[in-house]
């Protein structure tokens, strides 16, 4: 680990991991951000069909599940569950400038118990891209 947290080699290899896994699922096309623990981009990729904000969306649940300190999956679950009001997730993604995405997909990525990053992916169902974003890891 570094000062930023992930390093790049790590990060590619998650996302060309998470690639397969899903060709593999036969899932649509993904785009899968990986940002270090200060939520710069480390590295993304977007395979050839994805749709144009897929990019965003899984930027903005690495970015949601950094922001927080737990994954998106259990934000989800707190709003589902009436643990924190809807109302909640919407004033974060307005002070964020709509980075925020609390849906399922967004997974911590730690090191000896630290952060030191999070993945993001968006193309299949948000479940589908939970999975494969925790298989990765």
């Amino acid at each position: 680990m570094n000062n930023r947290g992930i390093h790049l080699e790590r990060a590619q290899l998650m996302i060309s991991d998470a690639l397969a896994l899903a060709r593999k699922k036969q899932l649509p096309p993904l785009s899968i951000v990986v940002l270090d623990n200060g939520a710069h981009v480390k590295a993304m990729a977007s395979e050839d069909g994805v749709g144009t904000q897929r990019y965003e969306i899984a930027l903005g649940k690495a970015n949601a599940a950094l922001g927080m300190g737990f994954n998106t999956r259990d934000f989800y679950s707190l709003v589902n569950n009436g643990v924190l009001p809807e109302m909640f997730s919407s004033a974060i993604n307005g002070a964020t400038s709509g980075k925020f995405i609390p849906l399922p997909g967004g997974v911590l990525v730690k090191e000896k118990g630290q952060v030191i990053g999070a993945i993001g992916i968006s193309g299949a169902s948000s479940d589908m891209d939970d999975y494969i974003a925790s298989a990765v890891i």
